[in-house]
């Protein structure tokens, strides 16, 4: 991840305050940054604003994870605005912490907002997006650590990501990923009956 000297300056205090996080960790935020870099300039995204806002996506889950979206948004405007991110950017980038999420806050209204959220998606699937399935169920309480269980609870998912891409691009690699999590969810399943 190449950052400029202000996203330096946001993800030095966006890691630091995360460093204990096991699902918004700093690995992940790294990584939906990296989507936001490989996605956004071919859909004429402001780089500056979208990175910016990518970096503090996630702060929201300190203070309150089920609506992280919302919640982490002063934090955030705090650390952009000390970072010395330019006046015009704070409220894309801040649009793209507020829009990033399936599970709440308002549907992106900007090309960022799109590409953010298609960042996160890409991270939510695939052989990442099993293990961080995991783990998110696991310490939000909505898998009960099962197996038996798991391939519900990971269609479950799956639905709120399936055809929900915005950019071209993002849907070509969404589509890969998730026939992947497809073929786990056969694999397991058969394991589970015993047919393997």
């Amino acid at each position: 991840m190449e950052l400029n000297d202000t996203e330096k300056k946001i993800w030095e205090r966006v890691s630091s305050m995360l460093e204990d996080e096991k699902v918004a960790s700093p690995d992940h935020v790294e990584r939906m940054t990296e989507w936001c870099q490989k996605l956004g300039p071919a859909e004429g995204a402001d780089m500056e604003a979208l990175v910016a806002g990518a970096l503090v996506h996630d702060i929201g889950v300190l203070y309150d994870r089920g609506k992280h979206y919302t919640a982490g948004k002063p934090v955030a405007e705090d650390i952009l605005r000390d970072a010395g991110l330019k006046e015009d950017k704070v409220g894309t980038a801040l649009h793209v912490l507020e829009s990033h999420s399936r599970y709440g806050g308002p549907a992106p209204a900007s090309i960022e907002g799109k590409v953010g959220q298609d960042s996160d998606a890409l991270e939510y699937i695939g052989a990442i997006g099993i293990l961080r399935a995991v783990i998110r169920g696991l310490i939000d309480g909505s898998y009960n650590g099962r197996i038996k269980d798991f391939p519900d609870y990971l269609r479950n998912m799956l639905g709120k990501v399936q055809d929900t891409f915005h950019t071209k691009e993002a849907e070509k690699l969404g589509k890969e990923r998730i026939e992947y999590m497809y073929k786990f969810l056969d694999r397991i399943e058969s394991e589970l009956k015993g047919d393997l």
